[in-house]
C-alpha cells in the first residue's frame, strides 16, 4: 500500500494532541478516529494526561507501542517540527497536520515549514497541511474531521485548498443531496499538492466525479498534464477563486497559495476538459448532473413551460450560455396539436397555456424530437399547487361539518395524483435513457415537496428540482461543454 493509500486507510493511527476537552480539536478528531471500523488500534499522544476518551495515552510518538501507519497533529505551531522528529523515530508513513500559523502568516512560519518539510521528506514520510481541517473516506468511515458531520457515502470526491471553507462545500453538497467519496483539506500543501490527490483520485474506483476548491496551483503543469488525461473518462468540476486581484490577494494570505493570472487558468481548464464554476451550488448542481444524467449530443434545447414569462427568462438564459433553443420538427408540432389548444404558440419554447396536468404528454414527443438534445422543464413535475397544499387544506377543513366525508374523498384523488405520477416518471427515466437526452427542472418552491415520495424517486434518480430557471440552464449548458469536449470540438 502506497503512503498517500495510508492517509484513507490506515491500521494504526496516533493523534499528537488528542484530548479529554471537549472544546478542543484534538477531542473532536480522536473520537472520529475511534469510531472507524477499520482503524485496529488509535493513540492518543497527550503530554499531560494519562488517559484520553478511555484509551491509555502516551508523552509522546517516542514512546508508542509500534510504528503507526499515519499521525494526525493538533498542536500549537512551534511544537510541530519537534512532533514530526518524533513521528520519523516511530517510522510513521503519512501524517496530516491540522495545525495554522506557519507559510501563510509570513517569512518565520515558511522557515518552520520548510523545516517541517525537510524532516519528514528526508524520511520518506509524506504530509498533508499544514493549516488544513482534515480529511475522510466514507468507504471505511475514517475521518479526522473535527465535527461528527453525517456523511452519505457516493461517488463524489472533494479537494479543497481551503478548510473552513471547506466545510461549506461539504455542506452544500449534503443539502444538494449528494454522496462523497472522499475528501481532503489540502492546506498550505507543505509536501502533498492538489495535484498528487487529483491523480489519487483519479485512479479511486469508488470516485466517479472530482470536484475541487482552489485558490492557486503550485504544480501548474503537473495539473495540465494530469487532467488532460484523467478528464476523458473522468470529469473534474472545480471552483476557482481569485478572479480578480483582490481575490488573488485574499487567496495569498490564506494558504499562501500562488494565485497566478486568472486568464491562464481558464485557458488551461478549457484546453484539459476542467469545468470551471463559479459557486458552490453550481458545484454540486454539475457534479450530480454528471453522475445522474445523460450528457446531452450538442446544444439543441427544448423548453417546455405552463406559462410565456418563463418561457421568455429560460430562453434569454440558454442564449446567454450558448443555447440553441431549436425548433421542433413538424411531427413534434402535430403530436403536441392533439394535447394542446389551438392557442398553443406552436413553437419552442412550448406553451402549454394554463392548459392543466398535460406536462408528461407533452414530454413524450419532445424527448422524441431529434432536433432536441435536452429539456428544460419549468414546472409541471412535482405536486400540483393543491396537491402540495394537502396538509394546510386537510388541517383548516377539520373543523367543517362534512370535513370526514370530504377529507376522505380529498386524500383518494390526492393519492391517485401521485400514483399517476409516480408511473409518468418511471416512463420519463425510460425515455432519457432511450434517448440519451437529459432533462432539467425547475419548480416553484420545491422545498414544498421534500418529504414527498415524487421528490425521493427524483433524488434517488439523482434529479434535481432547481431553484430558477437560470440555474438549471447554466447546468445544461456545464454538461454540453463537456460533451463537446469529449467529442473534439
Amino acid at each position: 500500500m502506497n503512503r498517500v493509500e495510508l492517509i484513507f486507510d490506515p491500521e494504526t493511527v496516533a493523534v499528537v494532541g488528542a484530548s479529554n476537552a471537549l472544546d478542543k480539536w484534538g477531542a473532536g478528531i480522536f473520537s472520529r478516529v475511534l469510531r472507524s471500523p477499520t482503524v485496529k488500534r488509535a493513540y492518543p499522544v497527550n503530554k499531560t494526561s494519562a488517559v484520553v476518551q478511555g484509551v491509555k495515552a502516551y508523552p509522546t510518538m517516542r514512546d508508542l507501542p509500534e510504528p503507526v501507519d499515519f499521525a494526525a497533529i493538533v498542536i500549537p505551531y512551534p511544537d510541530v517540527p519537534e512532533v514530526v522528529r518524533d513521528c520519523v523515530v516511530n517510522g510513521v508513513k503519512a501524517g496530516l497536520i491540522i495545525t495554522a500559523g506557519l507559510g501563510e502568516t509570513g517569512e518565520e512560519g515558511a522557515r518552520l515549514e520548510k523545516e517541517i518539510y525537510e524532516i519528514a521528506h528526508q524520511a520518506g514520510m509524506r504530509l498533508v497541511g499544514p493549516n488544513c481541517m482534515g480529511h475522510f473516506n466514507t468507504s471505511n468511515d475514517f475521518s479526522t474531521l473535527r465535527m461528527p458531520i453525517p456523511v452519505p457515502k457516493g461517488s463524489v470526491g472533494v479537494i479543497s485548498q481551503s478548510g473552513g471553507f471547506a466545510m461549506n462545500i461539504l455542506m452544500a453538497g449534503l443539502e444538494a443531496g449528494t454522496g462523497f467519496s472522499k475528501f481532503v483539506s489540502v492546506g498550505n500543501e507543505v509536501d502533498l499538492h492538489f495535484e498528487d490527490f487529483l491523480e489519487y483520485l483519479a485512479n479511486d474506483t469508488e470516485t466517479k466525479v472530482i470536484t475541487g476548491y482552489i485558490e492557486g496551483l503550485r504544480k501548474g503543469r503537473e495539473f495540465f498534464n494530469i487532467a488532460s488525461e484523467l478528464t476523458r473518462r473522468k470529469p473534474i468540476v472545480v471552483v476557482k477563486v481569485g478572479r480578480t486581484e483582490v481575490g488573488a490577494r485574499a487567496a495569498r494570505s490564506h494558504t499562501s497559495a500562488i494565485a497566478g493570472t486568472d486568464e491562464i487558468y481558464d485557458a488551461m481548464f478549457r484546453q484539459t476538459g476542467v469545468i470551471r464554476v463559479d459557486e458552490v451550488e453550481e458545484l454540486f448542481d454539475v457534479a450530480l448532473a454528471l453522475l445522474h444524467q445523460p450528457l446531452p449530443r450538442s446544444n439543441r434545447v427544448g423548453i417546455l413551460t405552463g406559462g410565456g414569462g418563463f418561457g421568455c427568462v429560460t430562453s434569454d438564459a440558454c442564449a446567454r450560455l450558448g443555447l440553441n433553443v431549436a425548433p421542433l420538427s413538424p411531427e413534434t408540432i402535430e403530436k403536441l396539436n392533439q394535447v394542446l389548444p389551438d392557442r398553443w404558440p406552436h413553437a419552442n419554447p412550448v406553451d402549454t397555456v394554463a392548459t392543466g396536468p398535460v406536462t408528461y404528454p407533452c414530454l413524450w414527443p419532445l424527448l422524441e424530437d431529434e432536433n432536441l438534445d435536452s429539456l428544460l422543464v419549468i414546472g409541471g413535475i412535482g405536486p400540483m399547487p393543491m396537491r402540495a397544499m394537502s396538509s394546510m387544506s386537510m388541517a383548516s377543513l377539520q373543523q367543517a361539518d362534512n370535513a370526514p366525508d370530504f377529507i376522505e374523498r380529498a386524500e383518494r384523488m390526492f393519492k391517485e395524483y401521485q400514483d399517476e405520477e409516480m408511473r409518468n416518471l418511471d416512463k420519463l427515466f425510460e425515455y432519457m435513457d432511450k434517448y440519451k437526452k437529459p432533462v432539467f427542472i425547475f419548480g416553484m418552491n420545491p422545498t414544498m415537496i421534500d418529504e414527498s415520495p415524487i421528490y425521493a424517486k427524483l433524488r434517488e434518480r439523482g434529479l434535481a428540482i432547481y431553484p430558477s430557471p437560470e440555474r438549471a440552464a447554466k447546468t445544461l449548458a456545464h454538461l454540453v461543454q463537456y460533451s463537446r469536449y469529449l467529442n473534439g470540438e
